[in-house]
């Protein structure tokens, strides 16, 4: 899938130092107003009665509420965070960062907010239009659901390191990928589906590109 001249973004990351995180996916510009809308809209009419109350605010509306979304956004970073619990609020406070944020030129399709030292930043997901052949993104969920929980990866040797140990309750879909394919685009999603016989749980692993196409390519099965 291509994202040009798109007026929302089609993916925002939320990354961590440690790697972890959440990818949310926009599939169109109300899916993305509707998210930004659920946690700007009564900050913005706190501003707006403030506003009339004092006549005047040391900051604009739009500096303000952009303030109010990272303000709420730091607690994502916290070690206490419960990721599970916080996808849907994480996923509205992340649209409405970068729905207040200024760009120069037209919104990114790919939007990463992660922390730099003590400031949160949020920057255009550059990293993620090419494709290196390993995953730079892991994401559990699926691109139709918004997306949900993400693990980042810098390094073919960082996948690779996580990819090749056992599977854990929480690092399960990096295994799985590393032992289905050989090279990947830049984003990989999957999603926990009932297995066609009716029993147990099987994987539903999907490719994500952006701008450029990037292989899947299945590794050879030994015989």
């Amino acid at each position: 899938m291509a994202g040009i001249n798109l007026d929302f973004p089609e993916i925002i990351f939320i990354k961590r130092l440690d790697g972890t995180g959440y990818g949310f996916f926009y599939s169109t510009m109300a899916q993305f107003q509707n998210a930004a809308h659920g946690f700007i809209a009564p900050i913005k009419e706190r501003i707006e009665k403030e506003s009339q109350d004092h006549k005047e605010l040391p900051m604009s509306p739009e500096e303000l509420t952009l303030k109010a979304s990272i303000n709420s956004l730091e607690k994502v970073f916290e070690p206490n965070w419960n990721d599970q619990e916080g996808i849907d609020g994480t996923r509205c406070v992340a649209a409405s960062c970068v729905a207040e944020t200024k760009w120069i030129d037209e919104i990114p399709s790919a939007i990463v907010i992660e922390q730099a030292g003590d400031e949160i930043t949020i920057r255009e997901g550059f990293e993620f239009m090419e494709h290196p052949g390993y995953p730079l993104a892991v994401v559990i969920g699926s691109k139709q659901d918004g997306g949900g929980l993400c693990t980042f990866f810098d390094a073919p040797s960082e996948f690779k390191q996580v990819a090749t140990k056992a599977p854990t309750e929480n690092t399960w879909m990096p295994q799985l990928i590393y032992r289905l394919y050989s090279k990947t685009p830049s984003i990989m999603t999957g999603i926990p589906v009932p297995s066609e016989t009716g029993k147990g749980v099987g994987v539903e692993c999907n490719a994500y590109t952006l701008n450029r196409k990037g292989q899947l390519i299945e590794r050879r099965r030994r015989s």
